[in-house]
């Protein structure tokens, strides 16, 4: 079974429990960001997971590489709405990566009502040699401060760091069950049942609904 074993596999090392998958661990949704180096999964229990895929072995240039766990943070939570007496899930629904411009990457994850932006980066350099702060980061005593210095870059172990950048609700109704960033890289679409919205990914408050259809209107047409 070694030799005939698939090198494109994924290391299921981000279990909350190897040995006991939980209703919440079910994967809901999974995307490739556009180059594939990357693998988004979200979950029934609101969480997401990068897996990496790793270089090609020098021993096997034909091989994929196995894909690695990258990254894994909360996306959301459950919600309780008490002004319709409804219960939210967390589950994710959809992942979308929006096109790479920098060094960080950022996708979209949504739940049934919420759809959250996310930049993920990366640092393996910390600055070292304040003025004002000691090595804790605690501020210095002013009068200790006789001299100046520049602070440096030194090199750290890869860190992985999640951030949440723009939180678009309140735009539909019914359950999110699809978005679709445009090739512009600055708005997207996000569809329920019902309706169609475009968003701008710097505005969080509005957006502008492109189609939406009312079965009141329909009924009465073809009454």
């Amino acid at each position: 079974m070694g030799e005939d074993a698939d090198p494109r596999t994924i290391n299921h090392g981000f279990l909350r429990d190897h040995n006991y998958v939980t209703e919440a661990d079910i994967i809901s949704t999974a995307e490739f960001n556009h180059t594939g180096d990357l693998l988004a999964t979200g979950d029934k229990g609101g969480r997401v997971v990068i897996f990496q895929r790793e270089p090609e072995s020098k021993n096997e240039p034909y091989s994929q590489g196995e894909y690695n766990v990258y990254s894994t943070f909360q996306s959301h939570e459950p919600e309780f709405d008490y002004l319709k007496s409804l219960e939210i899930e967390e589950k994710i629904n959809k992942i979308k990566w929006l096109p790479k411009q920098n060094a960080a990457h950022a996708l979209l994850s949504t739940n049934d009502k919420t759809i959250k932006l996310w930049k993920i980066t990366e640092r393996d350099k910390r600055p070292e040699g304040y003025n004002l702060k000691d090595e804790e980061g605690k501020l210095k005593d002013l009068s200790t401060v006789t001299s100046l210095q520049v602070p440096v870059l030194k090199p750290m172990d890869l860190m992985v760091e999640v951030s949440p950048r723009r939180i678009f609700a309140n735009g539909h109704t019914y359950h999110v069950n699809s978005i679709s960033v445009n090739s512009d890289c600055e708005t997207y679409m996000s569809a329920d049942d019902l309706r169609i919205n475009l968003w701008h990914l710097a505005i969080t408050d509005r957006s502008f609904s492109i189609l939406c259809h009312d079965y009141s209107d329909q009924s009465s047409s073809l009454a």
